[in-house]
This record gives C-alpha cells, sequence and structure tokens, in this order.
C-alpha cells in the first residue's frame, strides 16, 4: 500500500484544510485562460490525439530545458506519476541493482520493489540540512555500478536543492559506469530566494539522464494531469514503447491547454512567480506564528529552499502518525506523517500552497491543535 496516496485519499475529500498538499494551489479554468489569452476549447476535436503528445505540446515542453532536450526525446503522460511509471519500466530489469534517494516521495520505491529490482537506499541526514549525499551517490555509482540512480531534486519531503556543482559530480560518475540518473524535477521552477536548478539533462552527458516532471505541483494544474519524460530520443522511444500498454495517450483537452500555456511568451514565468508568490507569503505567515510563546517548541522546522511544503519535527512526540490522525479527527487539518516516508523521527510534512487566507486559518487551527495535543500528552506522561 502507498502510505502517503492513501493517508490523503481516505481523509482528503472531509477535512476542512489540506495541509497535505505538496503543489501550489490550482488555477481555474477562467484564471488560465487570461493569462494565456484565450484557450479556444470549442476548436477542440474529442478524439484520441497524440500518443506520445502533440507536437507543439513536445515542442513546449522540450523549450523548458534550454536546448537540452529536442522534441522527439518528450513523451507526454497522464501527470508525472506515469512518467515516473514509465522510467521504471523501461529502464529497469527484475534483478537489476538501483539507488534510490531517500527520503522521498514513495511511488518510485514502490514500484521498484514491484519490479523485483534490488534497491539500495542513500539516505539524506537532518544533521546537513537534508542535502543530496553526493560523496556516498558516487561511491554507490562507481561500487556498485546500479542501473539507475533516482533522486527527486528539489526533494520531496524535505525542500532540499542540488545545484549545478552536485549534479556535475554525479552526472560525472554516472557517465564512467553507465547509471542513468532519473530525476523527478517536478518542483523545478519553485526555489526559494535563489537561481532555478538546473535540469539534469541540462548537466549529464546525453543517453544517461531522464526528467521526470509535469504541470502539477509549481504550476498549480494538477487537474490537467499532464506530466512528462525528457532525455535523449532512444530512452524516449523505449519510454514511449511501454507507454502504448499503459494510458495510450494523454487527454486532448489537457494536450491543447498545456501547450497553449507553454507556447505563450511569459505565462509559463508567470505560473512560477505566482507560486513562489504564495509560498512565500505562507512560509512567512508560519515564522511569525512559530515566534509566538505559546507556540514555540510545538514544531522545529527544516526551513526548504524550494518547493510548497517544508518538514518540521515534532520534538515531543514519539510518532507522528497518532499526532496527524489527531489533528484530522479534532481539528479537520490534514498533513502527512513522516512515517509515510519511512522516517523514524516524529515529523510532519505541511503543505505551504494553499491561498494565504485560507492558509493562515489552517495554520491557526494546526497550531491550535498541537497545542492541545501535546498538553494531553504531558498530561498522561506519554508523547505519543
Amino acid at each position: 500500500m502507498f502510505c502517503l496516496e492513501r493517508w490523503q485519499s481516505e481523509r482528503e475529500t472531509t477535512a476542512r484544510y489540506l495541509l497535505s498538499e505538496s503543489g501550489v494551489s490550482p488555477l481555474r479554468l477562467g484564471e488560465l485562460e487570461e493569462l494565456v489569452g484565450g484557450l479556444g476549447l470549442g476548436e477542440v476535436e474529442l478524439g484520441y490525439g497524440w500518443t506520445r503528445g502533440s507536437p507543439g505540446l513536445r515542442e513546449g515542453i522540450a523549450g523548458l530545458y534550454r536546448g537540452a532536450v529536442e522534441p522527439e526525446g518528450v513523451v507526454a503522460t497522464a501527470g508525472s506519476a506515469e512518467a515516473n511509471l514509465l522510467a521504471v519500466l523501461s529502464l529497469v530489469k527484475p534483478g537489476d541493482t538501483v539507488v534510490v534517494d531517500m527520503p522521498n516521495y514513495m511511488q518510485v520505491w514502490g514500484l521498484l520493489r514491484l519490479r523485483g529490482a534490488r534497491i539500495v537506499e542513500a539516505w539524506r541526514s537532518p544533521r546537513d540540512g537534508w542535502r543530496l549525499p553526493v560523496a556516498r551517490l558516487v561511491q554507490l555509482i562507481e561500487s556498485m555500478r546500479p542501473r539507475a540512480v533516482f533522486v527527486t531534486n528539489p526533494n520531496n519531503p524535505t525542500g532540499s536543492v542540488a545545484g549545478e556543482k552536485e549534479l556535475a559530480e554525479i552526472a560525472a560518475a554516472a557517465e564512467r559506469t553507465g547509471t542513468v540518473l532519473v530525476f523527478d524535477e517536478v518542483y523545478r521552477g519553485l526555489e526559494h530566494g535563489g537561481a532555478r536548478a538546473p535540469s539534469i539533462v541540462e548537466v549529464a552527458a546525453p543517453g544517461r539522464a531522464v526528467s521526470v516532471s509535469g504541470l502539477s505541483k509549481a504550476y498549480g494544474l494538477p487537474g490537467l494531469r499532464l506530466g512528462w519524460l525528457a532525455a535523449d530520443r532512444g530512452t524516449a522511444e523505449r519510454a514511449w514503447a511501454v507507454k502504448d500498454y499503459t494510458s495510450i495517450a494523454v487527454s486532448r483537452l489537457s494536450d491543447h491547454i498545456a501547450s497553449k500555456l507553454l507556447n505563450t511568451p511569459g505565462a509559463v514565468e508567470a505560473l512560477l512567480e505566482r507560486a513562489r508568490r504564495i509560498v512565500s507569503g505562507n512560509l512567512a505567515a508560519l515564522r511569525e506564528a512559530l515566534a509566538r510563546p505559546e507556540n514555540r517548541g510545538l514544531l522545529e522546522p527544516w526551513w526548504p529552499m524550494a518547493g510548497a511544503f517544508l518538514l518540521a519535527r515534532l520534538p515531543w512526540a514519539r510518532r507522528a502518525d497518532t499526532v496527524a490522525e489527531e489533528l484530522y479527527r479534532v481539528e479537520g487539518v490534514l498533513a502527512v506523517p513522516g512515517e509515510c516516508f519511512l522516517l523514524e523521527e516524529a515529523s510532519l510534512r505541511i503543505g505551504l500552497g494553499l491561498p494565504p487566507t485560507v492558509f493562515r486559518e489552517a495554520l491557526a487551527a494546526l497550531l491550535r491543535g498541537l497545542r492541545r495535543i501535546r498538553g494531553t500528552a504531558e498530561g498522561a506522561g506519554d508523547a505519543s
């Protein structure tokens, strides 16, 4: 069972405040239409469309990679989740050794287990701000010669970002051993106060890197279910061959809307700026709230470098899942417990992407619930 997705799906329709989401607040169709100067939906024929994405869509996606990817190297998918599936099935065979960046969004980890791969976990450490363990990855690549290394950059759930120098070290090791670097880059563009992180396909040698991304998180368009896999042409062809057995083609409507967005000058940056503005404001509200005397010691955040979420330690609790369940039951607040990322220390992943007014309400409910739960646990002598 996929802990994170099951945790959310069983509660998100009845929760008052969704602090479990990792992306920014979705746009309405009218807002997007205004941004791109009209969507022209009346002209769309509701057929199957292009199985790897329309030429205009693939050209728009390729344009996000500064010349490192050709349209023929793009496969459009039903969200980045399908792109992750295609990467696993097209690159990894049963028995292959693979390295997985941890902690992480656990979809790929679970898919690799189902595939019968030999998984080697490369854990980040909170002691160094959850940074990508570059030296450890290079050592594993050179000693084990894995078929692939799977990384999320910017990382979910920690919000840490690896820059060009770090990526180059890993890419050099991968080129020496023939290892493929598969990077989930769905939060790229949501860096806080710094330059946009490079894509792995912009750094690594051709044929040695795959970028997985989509319009759900930083762009605020999860309802389109539009993702992609971007790589060299040969790798994309292999992924496309697997896609024939999965969703066949993305929605014709989603293809049309995404093509309009990606090919409208300035539209992509406008959406990313919107996302950064929302997250920046909500981060400031959280810092202010945690500085108040009544909230001190409730949460110990690892302040993120990117993404629309943060990971925060619960220093007074032994388990986060029981705390998260009580928050949902009493306050209607849905946050993600660290157990869903295999984290041993009690922690919560808290979404930062809600509209500012709603986020402040959710934050007040979250902190009120944590104060009550901590008080009850301390009174009983049992910080659950």
